[in-house]
């Protein structure tokens, strides 16, 4: 690149340490195409939801690129590159050489220009190779997608072979169009989920983050679909007819049948609006008691965060982290100074992943366990369903110290499939006023993994301005910027708040807690 403009500089962007991944262990290339930093443009549409303004594109780009990172275990590598300067051209710029690119927000007519010419040499080079190794999208550039390509299906050069369901051009196509839905939503964590989605089917690798699926799909073929089904009668058959009769249980796996379950958002937000002891006996022993679909998950390693190591001026100790944990919970004689004495230990006033922290009303309570040193964990939150009505959900997780003060292994049983995470104290105030969670974690039964951050309060409500800072360094030290956030909605004379009425705080507490 010797003699390369500024704006065609290519950047692997950087990240937090993490297990090293030899070349080999490399399974594709991304190259993300934004507009040049010196070029006026308006915002990218990332951050909708989030206390602070929308990022540039070069920024999305940048944590997208790590979000890629994380997902892939770092098997994925990303560069972020920008359109040359007017009048220069590269012939062999990751533009033409990754097997993905994605290009955001181009706007400028000699921006559009270079697309336009990239898109068809890279369409050409495929020809040529016969390759079906390659994916392009151009988001949100106009009113054009300029024809996606995904695998071996090509929009702009469509062929009878795309409409036989079980053929690679079928599968690219719809996976093109699952892609593209993914993108339009606007979230890292979509967005990074729609590239393992063509990696994990077209790299001729397995990408754990989406390899295993629950559904009845062309991709398995009709032997094994037949395989899953048999055993679900066989082994389930009770559990099944039961849901089946039930009005609200067949809703749901009606409703499951249309979404693909990989896509946590949908798929979790369809199985808290039905939820049912019927539901919950029907996943547990097709899902968890049996693994009917052979489903693995392990609870992701990237990113690698640093738990907070001191607080008030002192070394943390874990039971220092139990207290910052309990917070502002009443009746505890683990509380620590300065806490408010409420009905809750915090509340969610911001979440960073899209499946499961922008449910409004997010109460949290942490309480030690009537034996031994465990503490519970209970969410209590409101979910507006997909048929309209607004109800509370609870959760009840075990909680068990790390091995590093400040971090916590977590464990559910969730709609009949177990979950396990990984939690992080990554920042806390001194006066309690505020804390910042890191969780990673997996649902093997499902074959599902992800990650989340949280920024949490005694009332709910934002900060003071003068802890802003601080609270973003936390964040990112996490890998997690602040436009990723989204704002829960805490108001509890919302029409939906007053709909639901008042939350179950106690429900578990009452049985499982020691209060003094």
């Amino acid at each position: 690149m010797a003699g390369a403009s500024i704006g065609q500089i290519v950047r692997r962007v950087s990240s937090t340490p993490g297990p090293e991944v030899d070349d080999k262990d490399v399974i594709g290339t991304v190259a993300i195409l934004v507009p040049s930093s010196s070029t006026e443009q308006p915002p990218s549409e990332f951050g909708s939801k989030s206390p602070v303004p929308h990022p540039s594109y070069i920024e999305a780009a940048e944590q997208l690129a790590r979000k890629i990172r994380h997902f892939s275990d770092g098997r994925v590598v990303v560069n972020v590159v920008t359109p040359p300067e007017s009048g220069q051209d590269y012939g062999n710029d990751a533009c033409l050489t990754s097997d993905a690119l994605l290009v955001l927000g181009l706007a400028t007519p000699s921006d559009i220009q270079y697309l336009s010419r990239t898109f068809r040499k890279r369409r050409t080079s495929k020809q040529r190779a016969a390759s079906s190794s390659t994916c392009q999208f151009a988001i949100n550039c106009g009113g054009n997608n300029y024809a996606p390509i995904v695998g071996p299906y090509d929009e702009a050069n469509p062929s009878i072979i795309d409409s036989i369901p079980w053929t690679d051009a079928a599968s690219g196509k719809r996976i093109a169009v699952q892609m593209a839905e993914l993108f339009d939503k606007h979230s890292t964590d979509e967005f990074a989920l729609a590239v393992m989605l063509f990696f994990d089917r077209f790299s001729g690798h397995n990408v754990p983050w989406v390899e295993h699926s629950i559904d009845v799909t062309w991709e398995k073929g009709p032997i094994k679909n037949a395989r899953e089904i048999y055993a679900m009668i066989s082994k389930c058959g009770p559990c099944i007819a039961k849901c089946l009769a039930d009005e609200n249980c067949k809703a749901c796996i009606t409703a499951l049948d249309e979404i693909d379950t990989r896509d946590q958002v949908a798929s979790y937000r369809t199985v808290v609006s039905f939820e049912s002891e019927l539901l919950r006996d029907f996943s547990l022993c097709i899902l968890q008691k049996n693994n009917i679909f052979e489903c693995d998950a392990a609870i992701p390693k990237l990113p690698v965060v640093t738990p907070l190591s001191e607080w008030r001026g002192k070394e943390l100790t874990v039971d220092v982290a139990r207290g910052v944990m309990i917070g502002h919970l009443e009746g505890v004689g683990e509380a620590l100074e300065g806490s408010k004495q409420l009905d809750v230990s915090w509340k969610v006033t911001c979440g960073a992943n899209v499946a499961y922290d922008q449910f409004p009303s997010q109460n949290q309570l942490f309480y030690p366990s009537a034996k031994g040193k465990d503490l519970w964990y209970d969410p209590v939150f409101r979910v507006e369903t997909i048929n309209g009505r607004n109800v509370w959900c609870k959760r009840h997780y075990r909680v068990r110290n790390g091995q590093v003060p400040g971090t916590f292994r977590f464990s559910v049983l969730d709609n009949g499939v177990t979950s396990d995470e990984f939690w992080t104290i990554v920042g806390a105030a001194d006066d309690l006023s505020w804390v910042v969670f890191h969780y990673a974690g997996a649902a093997g039964a499902v074959g599902q993994r992800y990650l989340g951050g949280l920024l949490c309060t005694p009332d709910g409500q934002m900060p003071p301005t003068k802890d802003l800072d601080e609270i973003w360094k936390c964040l990112r030290s996490a890998e997690i910027e602040p436009w990723e956030l989204f704002v829960v909605d805490n108001d509890d004379k919302s029409p939906g708040a007053l709909a639901a009425g008042a939350p179950p705080l106690d429900y578990y507490r009452k049985t499982a807690s020691v209060i003094s």
